[in-house]
């Protein structure tokens, strides 16, 4: 919609009249068509004008008062220069208009609009003192010259304003002479300033010292602006909140200020630190407030809280500031310095305030600071330790601190009070198995404390954070002496929580049985009581942290796999809406920790009946071993009962489980408990046959009956039974290379004697045959449980992307996982796949084929079946590649890889099969090069992932697009180094003929092959292939190709000038 022909006031106002009153939705929608339409019309400026004068109401003034900004911030060029001067005088008129009571967005408009000015009229050279000038006449103008003031500074370095560099680099010149004159200005205002007006000043300081880059510690006015910021933020009860936030952002100005200036030292920082710290007594005074608030005035208690959470802000920016002082130099708290530790006693005082001041939303905001001092802290220690080898260097700095106290004195400074943080900590973990909003918001909480513990674990110490939670809940347990198993865990709960994001790191030793004391007297009794789920997923989550102990105590293991096998099985069956509060995380939990649990494989020696001899010997075992009718029969089938269990957790529950059938395989002669692993291997086929058996059946099951796809991740989406299926085949990625323990055989002992000889060598054939019945059992699951399954869901969902994407995801770690040892279902597997590609040409078969071809690849008798395979997928692909390339970056991607591998390993067949359009396929290639600038051009690619965000998805369209161009780059480039070493003619042969039958003939499929590429690279025509791959490398140099892919065109061109001969490319 456009308008020819100039509009009047009157239908102006009836179209704003019609979009503001008018009820009809049809009629608004057109308005609002118009009015956008006029805002773009160069007829807008009169009557904007006009709108402004006429004050008619709100609607009409304010749609005025943005389309002048509109205009100015837009269309500026619109307007003759001889008019500029003209609409400053009228535009500054308008805001000497503006009353106490007029509306905000109208004065917010006309002064970005002010502000908008001042940066684009290049000849209003005097703009500063000018608006000074005339604003400042009466206590309301100058009010609204303070907001004018700010704009400008905020404009400045808005992306909306067509402004070049130079422009930007005068308009900042001209701030620098100025800003003397707004600073007198401001420090004059300040003195008889209401509330309101603070507030205003306050943010113009702010944004002058955020955005311009101009102000230095001199410009800073103590007398009067400083100190009234401080007043003000010590005086909680008698300024509103708008007056105190404003106020605590110019103080954070200044703090993020100081750290451009070289070193520390300066005044302004000195004096801000004192008169921070001056605040921590404002704080504690709110804290108190606010909790005699609580039970008589929320709204008086939520001002008391937000200047505490105001407080913290600054508190937290101190302490960045000076985070290298605190680091290098620290000093006790009181001298005064830059390193003062009293800093963070302010950061403490935070995070140990009463609440309801002492919240989680007030505890954040000190993480940033503690996270990044713990950080740099714990690096200044690595750096100060004499050697990495060390006689134990997972000792924490407070453990050396007797023997290498002069080294480190910041970290002796520095480990109390990051104990005291820790223990702080837990007072905002405790879980409320009521209230499901804050659970959402104690689960996001402790995910940033977790992070937080990581830093700070790295300085303190697992040991010494360990024993600081264990006295607390010694502490708890005996205060709570008389109380049940759950009332004393549900005390216990969140120091539990904090102990997870440091168990890991904690020796599973324990020479001094803390955590075997900790287990066994409070957290064994506790879940065994059944308490709330929130609580049994606290349990579950410390069991899997500290699954390298439970591995070496195997009594108290046999007591935990029992109870969270326990927490599975009452939640089994139990549908989704008769859960209790938190039961789904926990079971997940559950079932995530006998995943861990599984994962540490670390056999103990017991006695056993030696038949033969009528006496005992040694064996050993497991908690495979021990539990394994358990993981299956109580775990692994009540998974589909268990239809809203997270399927991550179910994954890492299969994925420990393999990991750990992975590890028991491995012959170890060298290790502590030698371990024999052929009782292992033989029960490995039977273990993978029950593990596989569950997910076969119900993929099998939705198959029969035909069952829709009700949703994601539930009982009805295949896709959850094949993640488990790839899963569990993923973890088996090395169970060729774990069977083949030639090497480890070999160096059994020898001796001379015949007797110890013959021993040795039936040990060996012994561990050889184990591995070989291992591998041909696994084969025999794969082959007639698995595959079949795996070949009709090929069949049944071939036109849906997921389930498909799933099952070569299944097939994909299949082959890796048992090699070439799968060449005999090959034939089938490529089959079903081309039928399946016939119901929908997803790329994932494309990958997957590229799979196929990097394992079998290297067997001649299964090289021409994958050319076959290819010469199915290829038309098609080639064909939905013709068009809209840029909309495909993924499925060429997977394409040309497939096309590299097969260049790879079998290039003489692929190449000189006659079923290949070779030509096509090297076309294709070439505009895969210029893929990035297609995309810039506008016909961008979209990303898998359809749930990201506009941006994220232009981020990931080009990352795809890159990685695209690079696989065809890749081809392009295998394909000459090819050509170069099975050529059998010279390049000035194939240029003198028209085709290849006057060529002699070929004596072999390789040397045909690159025939044929040669013809490609040196036809005589337009189509001549060298000429165009050697454009398409130069233009996508020139035309948005990433730097880092330079190279690639390099080497590109480098290996087409070894093809091509200086006598072909330039006959003269």
């Amino acid at each position: 919609m456009s308008i020819t022909d100039p509009p009047t006031l009157d239908t102006v106002l009836q179209a704003i009249d019609a979009l503001y009153v008018n009820p009809e939705n049809s009629v608004k929608e057109s308005a609002s068509k118009w009015l956008c339409s006029f805002q773009r019309s160069v007829y807008a400026w009169e009557i904007s004008d006009q709108l402004l004068y006429l004050k008619r109401d709100l609607s009409s003034s304010y749609f005025g008062a943005q389309t002048i900004r509109i205009k100015i911030q837009m269309y500026f060029t619109e307007l003759p220069a001889s008019a500029h001067m003209a609409l400053k005088d009228s535009l500054l008129n308008h805001v000497l208009k503006l009353a106490d009571d007029t509306n905000s967005s109208i004065a917010n408009q006309l002064c970005l609009a002010v502000a908008d000015l001042f940066c684009q009229m290049v000849q209003w050279t005097d703009a500063i003192s000018d608006i000074v000038k005339t604003l400042s006449s009466s206590d309301v103008t100058a009010s609204y010259l303070v907001d004018v003031l700010r704009f400008i500074s905020e404009e400045l370095n808005s992306k909306s304003l067509r402004l070049g560099l130079n422009r930007r680099h005068a308009l900042m010149a001209h701030l620098e002479s100025q800003k003397g004159l707004v600073l007198d200005f401001l420090s004059y205002k300040i003195k008889n300033a209401n509330a309101q007006n603070l507030a205003r000043i306050f943010n113009c300081l702010a944004s002058w010292w955020d955005n311009t880059g101009i102000m230095t510690e001199s410009d800073v006015r103590v007398s009067p602006l400083l100190e009234a910021a401080f007043y003000v933020l010590q005086q909680p009860e008698t300024y509103p909140e708008a007056t105190y936030n404003a106020a605590m952002e110019w103080i954070l100005a200044l703090l993020y200020s100081c750290t451009t200036i070289s070193g520390y030292r300066n005044e302004l920082l000195k004096l801000l630190q004192t008169n921070i710290y001056r605040l921590l007594d404002v704080l504690r005074q709110c804290s108190l407030q606010a909790s005699k608030a609580a039970d008589n005035s929320m709204a008086e208690c939520s001002v008391y809280v937000d200047r505490v959470s105001s407080i913290a802000q600054i508190f937290d920016s101190l302490a960045r500031t000076v985070r290298t002082a605190l680091v290098y130099s620290p000093t006790p708290p009181g001298s005064g310095e830059f390193g003062d530790l009293h800093t963070l006693d302010c950061l403490l005082a935070v995070l140990e305030a009463p609440p309801p001041a002492g919240c989680r939303a007030t505890a954040l905001h000190t993480f940033y600071a503690l996270q990044s001092l713990a950080d740099d802290a714990a690096r200044h220690h690595t750096n100060l330790t004499p050697s990495p080898g060390r006689q134990n260097p997972s000792a924490s700095p407070a453990g050396d601190m007797a023997s290498n106290a002069n080294s480190r004195p910041a970290t002796s400074l520095l480990i109390p009070y990051f104990t005291r943080v820790v223990v702080a900590l837990t007072r905002y973990c405790p879980s409320n198995a009521e209230d499901l909003e804050a659970a959402e918001d104690l689960q996001a909480f402790r995910d940033d404390a977790h992070g937080l513990m990581q830093d700070i674990v790295d300085l303190v110490g697992a040991d010494t954070i360990f024993v600081e939670l264990y006295e607390h809940i010694r502490q708890l347990q005996e205060m709570n002496s008389l109380g049940t198993a759950v009332n004393v865990f549900r005390e216990a709960e969140a120091c539990l929580f904090m102990l997870t994001t440091v168990a890991k790191r904690l020796s599973p030793h324990d020479p001094e049985g803390r955590i075997a004391s900790l287990i066994s007297t409070l957290v064994l009794p506790g879940l065994a009581a059944v308490p709330p789920p929130p609580l049994q997923e606290v349990g579950c989550l410390l069991y899997a942290e500290l699954s390298h102990w439970v591995a070496c105590h195997p009594d108290i293991r046999r007591q935990i796999v029992e109870q969270l096998i326990q927490i599975v099985e009452r939640a089994a069956g139990v549908p989704a809406a008769q859960l209790q509060p938190g039961q789904k995380r926990a079971v997940g939990a559950a079932i995530a920790a006998l995943g861990s649990l599984c994962k540490v494989y670390r056999p103990l020696s017991v006695p056993v009946v030696n038949a033969s001899s009528n006496g005992t010997g040694t064996g050993t075992t497991s908690l495979l071993d021990e539990h394994w009718k358990d993981l299956i029969f109580r775990v692994v089938y009540s998974l589909p009962r268990l239809s809203w269990v997270p399927v991550n957790d179910a994954i890492d529950f299969f994925e420990g489980v393999c990991r750990g059938l992975m590890a028991s395989i491995v012959y170890a002669p060298s290790t502590n408990i030698p371990t024999d692993p052929r009782p292992a291997r033989a029960a490995l086929p039977e273990r993978l046959a029950q593990l596989a058996s569950v997910n076969v059946e119900c993929i099998s099951k939705l198959i029969e009956q035909n069952q829709p796809i009700e949703g994601v991740d539930t009982l009805s989406d295949p896709c959850v039974w094949l993640d488990y299926l790839s899963t569990i085949f993923r973890s088996l990625q090395n169970l060729v290379s774990r069977l083949d323990d030639a090497y480890r055989r070999s160096r059994l002992n020898s001796v001379s004697t015949d007797q110890v000889e013959q021993q040795r060598q039936a040990e060996v054939n012994s561990l050889g045959e184990s591995a070989e019945a291992c591998l041909q059992g696994c084969l025999s699951v794969v082959t007639n449980i698995v595959w079949p399954v795996i070949g009709r869901a090929l069949e049944h969902y071939g036109s849906k992307v997921r389930p498909m994407e799933r099952c070569c995801r299944v097939i994909r770690f299949m082959a890796r996982s048992l090699s070439v040892n799968l060449r005999e279902i090959l034939p089938d597997i490529a089959n079903k796949l081309v039928q399946a590609f016939q119901q929908g040409h997803h790329s994932c078969f494309l990958y997957l084929a590229g799979v196929l071809v990097d394992v079998f690849g290297d067997l001649p008798d299964c090289r021409p079946g994958l050319v076959g395979l290819f010469e199915a997928l290829a038309p098609p692909t080639l064909a939905a590649l013709s068009c809209n390339l840029a909309e495909q970056p993924h499925t060429i991607e997977d394409f040309f890889r497939l096309c590299v591998r097969l260049v790879q390993h079998c290039a003489p067949a692929f190449l000189s099969s006659p079923n290949v359009d070779l030509y096509a396929l090297l076309d294709t290639a070439l505009r895969s090069l210029d893929l990035l600038t297609l995309a810039a051009a506008g016909s961008g690619a979209g990303d898998r992932d359809t749930n990201q965000s506009n941006g994220n998805n232009g981020a990931g369209s080009s990352k795809a697009g890159s990685s695209a161009s690079t696989a065809a780059a890749r081809f392009l480039l295998e394909a000459l180094i090819f050509t170069t070493e099975a050529s059998e003619d010279s390049p000035a042969a194939i240029v003198s003929v028209n085709d290849a039958s006057a060529l002699p003939p070929a004596t072999s499929e390789g040397s045909v092959g690159a025939r044929r590429l040669l013809f490609w690279l040196l036809k005589p025509t337009e189509l001549c292939g060298g000429q165009r791959l050697t454009t398409s490398c130069v233009h996508s140099c020139c035309l948005g190709l990433l730097e880092d892919r330079f190279p690639d065109m390099a080497e590109l061109l480098h290996r087409l000038k070894i093809v091509m001969p200086r006598e072909v490319s330039d006959p003269s």
